[in-house]
């Protein structure tokens, strides 16, 4: 509870004999203080940031599943009503994490002016969202759409460059989806998502025979150039033609 109903002046006991010292100046027992038990007043009324801050942490930490109007209430010392009073429903909190970490990540994109390096800067910046905020992909695996103000931009700023480098519209737009389904495909297989320890693939032998040692890495980096590539071969299709 957040009001202790039984929160009054302590009444002192009376004490043993003898119990008291001298030390305090010849105290008697009658001169003893006790101190009041203090009463404890209703909380802050909370921030949504500070309920989207705390739901991130726990979202990132344990992840979606954990994350409740208890167990926020606990992390910011208040009654889960509380939370609810200021966020609303968990749906809606969910759609608010996933907005606001998107277009905190999204603002960051410096775009340079080859489509090669666009579409690049792209996957890998995705790539580290998605690794640095675990929340994204699991929102992102339970259906929910990473909709924000800045990924919109990301999409245009992206299509556009496929657009220039002689992609038709539909293919631009085909392109890019290709690129967003092998980064979040790609970290979806680096966190484990789906799949259990002893079925990583570079638990495999024949993976330790070619490779020695696996990197997720120079998987990942491979990936792109290698859908960099096919992007290429389209383009320039689509010139000849």
């Amino acid at each position: 509870m957040l009001v202790d109903p039984l929160a009054h002046a302590a009444t002192p006991r009376p004490a043993a004999a003898g119990a008291v010292s001298g030390a305090a100046g010849n105290a008697s027992v009658g001169e003893a203080e006790v101190a009041p038990r203090r009463r404890r007043g209703r909380p802050n009324v909370l921030s949504r940031e500070q309920v989207i801050d705390a739901a991130t942490r726990i979202a990132n930490e344990e992840g979606l599943d954990r994350l409740s109007f208890r167990a926020l209430g606990a992390a910011l010392g208040v009654a889960p009503m509380t939370v609810h009073r200021t966020i609303g429903g968990l749906d809606d909190l969910h759609a608010e994490l996933v907005r606001r970490t998107v277009d905190e990540f999204a603002s960051t994109f410096v775009w340079p002016s080859d489509w090669r390096e666009v579409v690049r800067v792209f996957a890998c910046t995705f790539r580290d969202l998605m690794t640095t905020h675990p929340l994204v992909l699991e929102s992102h695996s339970q259906h929910a759409p990473l909709a924000s103000t800045e990924s919109d931009g990301v999409v245009r700023t992206v299509v556009s460059a496929l657009q220039d480098a002689g992609l038709p519209d539909r293919e631009a737009m085909y392109a890019f989806f290709v690129v967003y389904d092998f980064v979040v495909g790609h970290v979806g297989v680096l966190v484990g998502r789906g799949s259990s320890e002893a079925g990583r693939p570079e638990r495999h032998a024949l993976v330790g025979e070619i490779l020695g040692s696996h990197s997720y890495d120079d998987r990942f980096t491979l990936g792109v150039e290698v859908l960099l590539a096919g992007i290429e071969a389209r383009v320039a299709a689509s010139r000849a033609s």
